[in-house]
């Protein structure tokens, strides 16, 4: 698993509401973006490439819950989309 992916648990994801970051050389990186509802307690994660959020053209997103089990289930799902984008 990508190494920044292993990081993460339900405690790392209340340090913002929303978190963008990437991963690669830049203009042809793999991004990201976790934007998290407290009130629901679930985190929205989002997979893009090449260009702002606002902008991807190919976004990728799922909701997850925000526990253990969730956290676990969305690195994962990040790890999947990585390898499929390292593929591309």
């Amino acid at each position: 698993m990508q190494e920044f992916f292993q990081q993460l648990t339900p405690r790392w994801f209340q340090r913002a509401h929303v978190y963008v970051g990437s991963i690669g050389p830049c203009f042809h990186d793999f991004r990201f973006r976790f934007a998290n509802d407290e009130k629901e307690h679930r985190i929205t994660a989002s997979v893009y490439s090449d260009k702002c959020f606002e902008r991807a053209e190919n976004v990728k997103t799922r909701e997850f819950p925000w526990d253990e089990e969730g956290v676990e289930a969305l690195k994962l799902w990040l790890e999947e989309n990585y390898q499929q984008w390292l593929q591309g």
